[in-house]
């Protein structure tokens, strides 16, 4: 038996839980089993049969259990092999944004709101608690995104390294799993955006605004850093997002109309 396992017994008494209540007590065991081994991304959980031995169910409910939790993106599943615990990204957190404006209980201007007043703390942060590579690898994607001012693709994946290096700079892993959120939320906007603007002069403001917040979070000045990341989004985004800010409600639209095609 597993160590501190508890063992949930399927009884064909009429005291017998649902087997919804054998897979939820189920998940809680792994759960608590991650936190308690300590386990880390790459570690493996043990094997179906055997949390199926010390659990005292089912393999179909364990199986289930796993696959709830694979949902969440604590562990991933491949066939023959056992579950490993993953690495968290923003990937998930992105689906459920990006859901909420799909269904109408959020709009992408409050995206917008968030991640601006996100971003502005988060600079705060990195500006007092930046490391000496941090402000290197800072200046080094500045400059390159100075030289792909006009390659919409090129200055789009750059300004994507930007944004998450200060998030690593802030020294809060939350924030890294954040902007990769929000990101992939707008990414194909914001790509479209700066293709159709790549001689635009409106980019040089953004680039400018860009050096001004390495500038701040190099000086180790929080107040500096949050006037220009806030000057960021109130200048430079909001030129980006003018004709575009229904981006996803346009595509909640076309999701409904062929809904109702069917």
């Amino acid at each position: 038996m597993l160590k501190g396992a508890e063992t949930i017994e399927e009884t064909k008494t009429a005291a017998k839980p649902s087997a919804p209540g054998l897979v939820e007590r189920t998940i809680v065991y792994i759960r608590d089993y991650v936190a308690k081994q300590n386990l880390r991304p790459g570690a493996k959980l043990p094997s179906e049969t055997k949390l199926s031995e010390v659990l005292g169910v089912s393999r179909p409910v364990v199986r289930e259990a796993m696959r709830a939790l694979a949902g969440t993106g604590l562990i991933e599943m491949a066939v023959g092999k056992r579950a490993i615990i993953t690495r968290l990204d923003g990937e998930m957190i992105g689906q459920i944004i990006e859901n909420a404006v799909l269904i109408g209980q959020a709009d992408t201007r409050n995206v917008l709101e968030m991640r601006r007043s996100l971003e502005i703390g988060m600079v705060a942060l990195a500006a007092s608690r930046r490391s000496a590579d941090d402000v290197t690898r800072l200046q080094g994607i500045v400059r390159a995104m100075a030289e792909a001012l006009h390659s919409g693709p090129q200055y789009s994946a750059l300004d994507l390294q930007f944004h998450l290096a200060l998030a690593e700079a802030a020294g809060n892993p939350l924030y890294v799993l954040l902007i990769e959120a929000f990101r992939q939320v707008f990414e194909a906007s914001m790509l479209e955006g700066m293709e159709r603007r790549s001689n635009n002069p409106e980019l040089e403001t953004v680039q400018r605004l860009h050096e001004a917040i390495v500038e701040a979070v190099t000086a180790g000045d929080p107040a500096a850093a949050t006037k220009a990341m806030s000057d960021h989004f109130d200048e430079a985004y909001s030129k980006f997002w003018t004709d575009r800010i229904g981006f996803l409600t346009s595509r909640k639209d076309q999701t409904k109309m062929a809904a109702d095609s069917e």
